[in-house]
């Protein structure tokens, strides 16, 4: 059996795992609730005295009630954090994709909540601020569902506000985050988000946050696929995830334009590469040569978007 239907099967298996656990408890809470209903009905049946007489006893009865549902909650609550435990645990070991929820369909997007600041700067290389641009960016807490096609080579074409960027993504080097990226591409996720900075300390540009800030959450977490950067480092041009160590990689990305990426992790290899620029390095250019603002100026003075990104295959 294929990887990928692999993580199918065991996925289809904690979900239907999860659902038992639920019906077994949704069984029990009807199972309490009629003992109720009986006791309530004999106490209706005898005299008003033996009522009064017996009120202690009620209130006994309805403890009990209480403390079994609570009981029952309680499994319930115990069973699926020990499920998921069990997932992560076996994703993790696999270098698979780690889900927030691993009952939840992986590609099932949930609101977040949380939408790209307001801003009135003006937006760069007389562009105009995308429609989508303040739009609320869902979270995908089961993961990203499954996209690459094996033999088929992926090529992004991200249209920016100041011109086309394209990049060669690495399936092969990074399947696990290549297969992220496209699907969120695919989902129009990227589209109308911000080049939100240029991050000096290490000569890259980051964006795909999907509220323009670093503190962002997709609702996954991408595992280290780093053999291609032990390998050839972080050149000029390299497409790299933004994450701070392992399993910390989302939606973020870098894009380096100078060699103090390669050099400040020469030692320690952290971040997946899974693209390089094909062309429109001379955009990068036209961004990085811009004003910048804010603590540590490492925003832009002007605003840079993504318009969109278009998944190729070739």
């Amino acid at each position: 059996m294929s990887s990928n239907k692999q993580r199918k099967a065991r996925r289809k298996a904690e979900r239907e795992h999860w659902e038992r656990e639920q019906a077994r408890v949704a069984e029990r809470r009807r199972r309490v609730r009629l003992v109720g209903v009986f006791a309530s009905v004999g106490a209706v049946v005898v005299g008003v005295g033996l009522v009064v007489a017996l009120t202690a006893g009620d209130d006994s009865d309805q403890s009990a009630e209480d403390q079994a549902i609570e009981d029952t909650d309680l499994l319930a609550s115990e069973a699926a954090a020990d499920a998921h435990a069990s997932a992560a645990a076996e994703a993790t070991a696999a270098g698979e994709v780690l889900a927030d929820d691993f009952t939840v369909e992986p590609g099932t997007p949930v609101d977040s909540g949380r939408k790209p600041a307001l801003d009135d700067r003006p937006v760069a290389c007389g562009g105009k601020v995308p429609a989508n641009a303040a739009a609320t960016r869902p979270r995908y807490p089961g993961g990203p569902a499954e996209m690459l096609e094996e033999g088929v080579d992926y090529v992004a074409v991200i249209e920016t506000s100041c011109g086309p960027i394209t990049i060669d993504l690495l399936e092969k080097d990074a399947p696990v985050t290549v297969n992220s990226f496209v699907f969120l591409a695919r989902e129009g996720f990227y589209d109308g988000l911000e080049v939100f900075r240029d991050f000096g300390g290490i000569t890259a540009v980051q964006t795909g946050s999907g509220d323009n800030s670093v503190g962002w959450d997709v609702g996954y977490r991408l595992p280290d696929e780093l053999e291609r950067a032990e390998r050839e480092g972080y050149p000029i041009g390299t497409v790299t995830t933004a994450g701070e160590g392992p399993y910390t990689a989302g939606s973020q990305f870098y894009i380096a334009y100078g060699t103090w990426l390669d050099d400040g992790f020469r030692d320690n290899r952290i971040h997946t590469t899974f693209g390089r620029v094909l062309s429109g390095m001379e955009v990068i250019d036209t961004m990085t040569a811009m004003e910048r603002v804010g603590m540590g100026g490492e925003a832009f003075a002007e605003r840079l978007f993504m318009e969109s990104v278009t998944i190729q295959q070739r």
